[in-house]
């Protein structure tokens, strides 16, 4: 399977799964879901504009919203989240709304190392977007600026080349800590805690790995849904399960976890 196939066939299980209507005509509005499309907003902004790039959907727009949308400096945000999405075309022209993450895994051939590389890339994404969704969440619990996330990218990123999404967690919540006790201290200007938060993420893995550190890793929050395309992509998709926030990204577990299932079944 084409390697951008596979990843718009998934974003477009996802959103259909979550937002389609009984007539899989429409998307609904992201703040009209029950439940969350992707595990942060800027995720599942992405999500839509890809499969609005593709062709897949298109937004519905009366003349007045077009005109926000064209002329507002700040249109993403300006009401992206009441658009709804007309369907236009699904990937493969799969329209059983439960069938068509079976039908993405059982496409995937295991000896195309294009194929896995797609999909390691997109475990890798879904990682970042979820343990950025708790570093966001534990900042604005911790009283800080959940922005200060984005700071972070890069140190998170690397992070999890080593690490699981659990684990991770677990060092973004030494470094707020950490950030907490700077603060307290004093010393320090407020504009630059963003700053000293995203050293104390690569300080804080980079002494894990060189040390050795035997780390647990943080169990998910009760407050933090998993959301409908990770939940796809880590029981339908990879069939990895729980092992998805246990194990760190990697191409051989991928694998491993693939065929295992496809041998026991």
């Amino acid at each position: 399977m084409n390697p951008s196939d596979l990843t718009a066939s998934l974003y477009f299980t996802a959103a259909v799964r979550v937002a389609a209507d009984a007539s899989l005509t429409r998307l609904l509005p992201l703040d009209a879901l029950q439940k969350l499309l992707a595990p942060h907003e800027h995720f599942s902004h992405r999500i839509l504009l890809s499969l609005q790039a593709l062709g897949v959907i298109e937004p519905e727009l009366s003349l007045a919203h077009a005109d926000d949308w064209l002329l507002s400096r700040d249109w993403m945000k300006y009401g992206f989240d009441s658009v709804a999405w007309r369907i236009r075309w699904t990937p493969g022209d799969r329209r059983r709304r439960h069938d068509i993450a079976n039908e993405i895994w059982s496409d995937v051939d295991f000896d195309d190392d294009e194929s896995l590389s797609a999909l390691l890339a997109l475990w890798e994404d879904l990682a970042l977007a979820e343990v950025a969704q708790y570093t966001g969440w534990l900042l604005s619990k911790s009283g800080y600026n959940p922005d200060w996330t984005y700071c972070a990218i890069d140190a998170l990123r690397h992070a999890l080349e080593i690490f699981s999404v659990n684990q991770v967690m677990y060092l973004v919540y030494l470094s707020v800590r950490s950030v907490a006790t700077t603060h307290q201290l004093g010393g320090v200007e407020s504009a630059r805690l963003g700053l000293i938060f995203a050293s104390s993420v690569t300080s804080f893995s980079g002494r894990a790995n060189a040390e050795g550190w035997n780390i647990r890793g943080m169990t998910r929050p009760a407050e933090l849904s998993m959301s409908t395309i990770s939940l796809i992509f880590a029981h339908e998709v990879t069939r990895l399960d729980d092992e998805y926030f246990a194990k760190s990204p990697s191409l051989e577990l991928l694998r491993g976890s693939m065929t295992r299932h496809r041998t026991l079944h």
